[in-house]
């Protein structure tokens, strides 16, 4: 036990200590400390060693939050009978054979730690057999190996084709305070289970089961297509709302995957699932790649259904970075932060919103991090709301540029909302405002983007009469920084006197005059304290400028939208991340009033 000072603070006399060599059995344990943190961890210690076999069906096996028991059965190559026994050497392993081999690396495993830190803190028994002894005349039963706390224990031999299963039991019997720090089993299980379905969308040419307590959490066919594994996941029909994300430079990265229709954004990143060369990665710096894409598409706090693989060459990475070997550095990391963010936007810009009715599809649990409460036993799948029951798309059109020019407006629903045919019979629900309020911005980019205070001054609309707005202090300073860009933006402010502002002008654009009312509002985001106070600006002068709902109007002026939102880069949402177009296939309506 550790001596603590005492109350009035000094601590005992320093006693030098000679430098030493820790026992292997010490040195073992704290290195399986680094690499098993909880039981998920082992499960995934060991599905990658599934994988670097080849296995093409793997079936786990949970009990008591895995604490109490993992059991991993595959049907890969195995291991030969007169190298089991090696195994849980720590930095035993055949794959690699010097450190050279890491800049060609193609295996999820290659340290040969795993299993001797698994064995270290837990009972372990491997059981396997190598595919080629089945060639043999005489079948020869598998060998199985225990150990306990590194120790061999046990040994025998059993039935078994080839292939290999690892039981393990106890863990972290021998390190207590782990084993108190490990959550409820329920925690534990929700980890697991988030674990084996990103594998099951890493793989989806392999058959995956987890069951867990004997009741089947995960279960996928092994079809190899990814849209049947996320619905075999998720228990929906996920037809139309997946769109395919694909881009390569053919030298440096080649980017593909699927992500989901808006109205299947969550509030939490956990449906957020990236591979790099078939490793499941987390990324500071891909993440952040990533949200500059889909934050200005999608509502705020909103992220989306994304599975991505990114496919690179071996020496073009560094894997060789963590002890549980998810975080990865790459040797183009500017160039593949780019071409994510233009590949995701390229597809968010485009895809209406699905004619589901519900804004938003829950998914099912467990949800990781700050969650107090994991869903109930009876959430077995993403729900639809009562409202929108048993309506989806067979399949949803791109909002391209050219559907959107085509479109034939019919009228306008409730002064809000435009109906318009496509040439190919299908509809689409058009919101007026969101649709004008994306083409202002796109407007207000593109005319004040690198332009010169002259020119802003000859793109700005003059006021009639100054208006007067009254600053907090802190705003006062920073917006009194910032006059010269909003100057460049065509809006001529200029500091009054104490913490009042007088604002002459404001951009030129459709709608300028509605500006006045909001002004104090546009000069409090102007003076935020953050790095995207502009952009928000832009969106905040568009929002009021834009058509307000309960405006009528003429088929022409519905025509003259229609093709002015046609223009727009991003189409199918508005600024702030909302949906522009609702679109109905004609498939869809042929189905319903079967016709």
């Amino acid at each position: 036990m550790s001596q603590l000072s005492d109350a009035s603070g000094s601590y005992p006399a320093f006693e030098r200590v000679p430098l030493h060599l820790l026992p292997p059995a010490v040195a073992e344990r704290i290195a399986a400390g680094e690499v098993i943190e909880r039981p998920a961890s082992v499960v995934k210690e060991l599905l990658e060693n599934a994988l670097d076999a080849v296995a093409q069906e793997i079936r786990i096996e949970v009990r008591g939050g895995g604490l109490r028991l993992i059991r991993v059965s595959d049907d890969g190559h195995g291991i030969p009978e007169t190298e089991l026994a090696q195994v849980c050497i720590r930095h035993t392993t055949s794959k690699i054979q010097n450190f050279e081999d890491l800049e060609h690396l193609h295996t999820l495993g290659f340290r040969g730690e795993a299993l001797a830190s698994i064995a270290t803190i837990s009972e372990l028994t491997i059981l396997s057999r190598a595919s080629e002894t089945e060639m043999d005349e005489l079948m020869q039963p598998a060998l199985w190996i225990t150990w306990r706390g590194g120790e061999q224990i046990q040994r025998g031999h059993r039935a078994r084709p080839h292939g290999t299963t690892i039981t393990v039991s106890d863990l972290f019997y021998n390190v207590p305070v782990r084993l108190g720090y490990s959550k409820a089993a329920r925690t534990e299980n929700g980890h697991i289970i988030q674990l084996v379905r990103r594998y099951a969308i890493g793989y989806p040419g392999i058959r995956f089961t987890l069951r867990i307590d004997e009741h089947n959490a995960v279960q996928t066919s092994g079809s190899g297509d990814l849209a049947t594994a996320l619905t075999e996941l998720y228990h929906l029909s996920l037809s139309g709302l997946l769109h395919d994300i694909l881009a390569t430079d053919e030298q440096h990265y080649r980017i593909h995957g699927i992500i989901g229709n808006r109205v299947l954004a969550q509030n939490s990143r956990q449906y957020i699932t990236l591979f790099v060369n078939g490793r499941l990665i987390q990324s500071r710096a891909i993440q952040d790649a990533l949200e500059r894409a889909y934050r200005p598409l999608l509502p705020k706090g909103k992220h989306p259904l994304l599975s991505l693989f990114i496919d690179v060459p071996p020496e073009e990475i560094d894997v060789n970075i963590h002890p549980a070997k998810t975080e990865i550095h790459f040797l183009h990391e500017g160039l593949l932060k780019e071409a994510l963010t233009a590949a995701l936007k390229a597809v968010l810009e485009r895809v209406p919103a699905s004619a589901l009715a519900p804004d938003s599809i829950p998914f099912p649990g467990p949800i990781i991090g700050n969650q107090h409460r994991l869903p109930g036993p009876r959430r077995h799948g993403l729900h639809v709301a009562e409202s929108a029951e048993g309506q989806y798309l067979e399949s949803l059109a791109p909002a391209s540029p050219a559907v959107i020019a085509s479109l034939h407006p019919l009228a306008q629903l409730q002064q809000a909302v435009i109906l318009a045919e496509a040439p190919d019979g299908s509809l689409y629900l058009i919101d007026q405002h969101r649709a004008h309020e994306r083409a202002i911005y796109e407007h207000l980019r593109s005319t004040y983007s690198g332009i010169s205070d002259v020119e802003a001054e000859n793109n700005a609309h003059l006021l009639l009469e100054p208006v007067m707005i009254e600053m907090k202090r802190y705003e006062a300073d920073l917006l009194e920084q910032r006059l010269p860009n909003l100057r460049s933006l065509g809006i001529d402010c200029e500091r009054f006197g104490g913490r009042s502002f007088l604002v002459r002008s404001v951009p030129v654009s459709q709608g300028s005059e509605q500006l006045v009312a909001h002004l104090q509002e546009l000069a409090e985001i102007a003076a935020e304290d953050s790095t995207e106070w502009e952009d928000q600006l832009l969106i905040g002068l568009a929002c009021h400028s834009a058509l307000r709902r309960g405006r009528e109007l003429s088929i022409g002026e519905q025509r003259t939208l229609l093709k002015a939102l046609s223009n727009a880069s991003a189409p199918a949402v508005c600024p702030h991340g909302s949906p522009i177009l609702l679109h109905y296939s004609r498939n869809f309506l042929v189905n319903k009033f079967d016709w």
